[in-house]
């Protein structure tokens, strides 16, 4: 533990050793300025956690994962900004006409630092992204709490987009599903009730963390089955916030297309709900739902019985209790091999034509990929992290860390 709590303290130090040189540099760095203000704001996001995951590091092997990838990372920021910093001072004691016929002409500087510290906030962005997976805490003010958090719920939110690179391994759990949902029988899906009876039924997709959940259901929602089976779709993100009113303004945002602005009450907007459903065979997706009060279930699913017969409502859950208050049947999400782990990795690692891969570094990325536990997200993640540093020694330190998705 020892070594972790100096990796922890060494983040933060390096971290609050670049900001004050990011921010000094942003007034005069002319072509670059938006990329710097980016990278310090990630920057700032990312400090914010780092005590908690200090904390939590302490009984979680993927937190030190997380930690040891991000000070990678906060080097590489700090090298750049050194960088960046030296070529600063030196231009400013060459006169124009020796800077631009110099072996270092600040034009091509500026292009090189830009595209370095994009490719940086890049890495940044993977790894604040995945600091969700871990219930990871921020510890600012309360003004820039207010604010982290907004980002941070804005960037959990989901659309009914699918990322290609998780589709790989899936087509089976996806058959499955829409077999369930046009009323076709699966082996592969338990139920709490029968969905026979009721005009509207529900099916939850559940899974812990990392599984795809999302991405199942997303490859469900735009299914050309689905799209002619159902005359009305629409998908919400619900997260942690089980807001009923929120919640019946984005299914009318996300059938309309349009905003919903300036409802007064939730009588009105409730009419035009039923406006919009009534009548019709619908699918609606709640994605992320956690909330695991039977009322407040109850609350919404009366605002929604009002569509046609064989009308679905289809919810991605962590939680089995969740399942089990909304009822209905539930399809328990399996974990991939490490082929499928693999393949999604080596997809990752050719995007945009990547260079071809050495047969050792396909045999560390095939150890990486066993210590993705399954997990189609950690093979995305991990695959990012490898596409951006193609070096053996920081794969092979990523593939020290066995097994850590399996255990936690």
């Amino acid at each position: 533990m020892a070594a972790e709590q100096i990796l922890v303290n060494g983040v933060t130090e390096i971290i609050n050793k670049v900001l004050p040189v990011i921010g000094q540099q942003i007034s005069s760095a002319w072509g670059v300025k938006d990329d710097l203000r980016y990278l310090k704001d990630t920057l700032e996001l990312i400090q914010a956690l780092i005590h908690d995951a200090e904390m939590k590091q302490v009984n979680n092997a993927a937190v030190r994962l997380w930690l040891r990838m991000l000070k990678d990372v906060v080097y590489d920021a700090d090298d750049v900004m050194d960088e960046f910093s030296y070529q600063t001072m030196s231009s400013n004691k060459q006169s124009k006409v020796q800077a631009l016929v110099s072996s270092s002409n600040p034009l091509v500087f500026r292009f090189k630092m830009a595209s370095k510290i994009r490719a940086i906030s890049e890495r940044l962005d993977e790894i604040f992204k995945n600091s969700d997976r871990y219930m990871l805490r921020n510890t600012g003010t309360s003004q820039e709490n207010q604010t982290r958090e907004l980002i941070k719920k804005r960037n959990r939110l989901t659309s009914s987009d699918v990322d290609d690179s998780l589709l790989l391994g899936r087509e089976g759990a996806k058959s499955d599903i829409i077999n369930l949902l046009i009323d076709k029988p699966s082996p592969s899906v338990s139920s709490s009730s029968s969905l026979q009876p009721e005009i509207i039924s529900t099916l939850s997709i559940v899974g812990m963390g990392g599984l795809g959940k999302t991405t199942v259901a997303q490859m469900v929602y735009q299914d050309e089955h689905i799209v002619r089976n159902f005359e009305r779709r629409a998908w919400v993100c619900v997260s942690d916030t089980f807001d009923i009113f929120k919640i019946l303004e984005d299914i009318i945002e996300s059938i309309t297309g349009r905003n919903c602005e300036n409802i007064p009450n939730v009588d009105i907007l409730a009419r035009q709900v039923k406006e919009k459903l009534i009548g019709r065979k619908y699918l609606l997706v709640l994605d992320d739902l956690w909330n695991e009060d039977l009322e407040d279930w109850e609350k919404l699913k009366k605002f929604l019985n009002c569509g046609g017969l064989g009308s679905k409502i289809l919810i991605t859950t962590r939680s089995q209790k969740v399942a089990s208050c909304v009822g209905g049947a539930f399809y328990n999400l399996k974990k991939l091999s490490d082929d499928v782990c693999w393949s999604i990795i080596e997809k990752k690692l050719s995007f945009q034509g990547g260079a071809a891969l050495t047969p050792e570094m396909i045999n560390i990325g095939k150890a990486i990929a066993e210590s993705c536990g399954g997990l189609p997200l950690a093979a995305n993640f991990l695959g990012s992290l490898m596409f951006s540093k193609r070096e053996r020694s920081y794969w092979l330190s990523i593939a020290d860390s066995d097994n850590l998705w399996k255990k936690h």
